[in-house]
């Protein structure tokens, strides 16, 4: 079950990743798709954050989906105060999560993650994916002790307390 489960997370992966680099078209353009990308790539963190008791940004499947994460977001830069670009965005996290992220808690995420890409310049973690989907391993060990790490992270744990930590 466990490796059907990582077929079809790789699946989702790869066909965001197909989008999110341009391949398909603009990341910005859809805040309801890039919720849904983005409540799947949160759901997978939290899932390993769960079984790891820590979000292990070595674990090569973590590192894909921060960087699903950092690309996803990217509608949500400079729409801070728009209500429509976030209510899309946070029912898309919903449907993306499986409502393992709740219509509750999902205006809270929306926001916090918007806070993060409005505050943080998190480009190196969207840069980790070369556009064959693979790790950049270089910019992998690079971005490891970066702002933009550490405030993810930040983030995520928060998010993660309000998905059920």
């Amino acid at each position: 079950m466990k490796k059907l489960l990582s077929v079809i997370a790789a699946f989702v992966l790869t066909a965001f990743i197909t989008t999110s680099c341009g391949l398909t078209g603009s990341t910005a353009a859809n805040p309801s798709s890039n919720g849904t990308t983005t409540g799947s790539a949160l759901t997978s963190l939290f899932t390993q954050f769960l079984k790891d008791g820590r979000l292990d940004t070595s674990n090569i499947s973590n590192l894909i989906n921060l960087a699903t994460l950092a690309t996803s977001i990217q509608s949500l830069k400079g729409n801070s105060q728009n209500n429509s670009v976030l209510g899309s965005f946070a029912a898309g996290l919903v449907n993306g999560s499986n409502n393992t992220i709740s219509n509750s808690n999902s205006n809270t995420i929306t926001n916090l993650l918007a806070s993060l890409v409005n505050n943080t310049d998190i480009s190196s973690l969207a840069s980790l994916l070369t556009r064959s989907g693979e790790i950049d391993e270089q910019a992998a060990a690079e971005a490891q002790n970066t702002q933009a790490m550490s405030s993810t992270t930040s983030v995520l744990n928060k998010i993660f307390t309000l998905m059920g930590k």
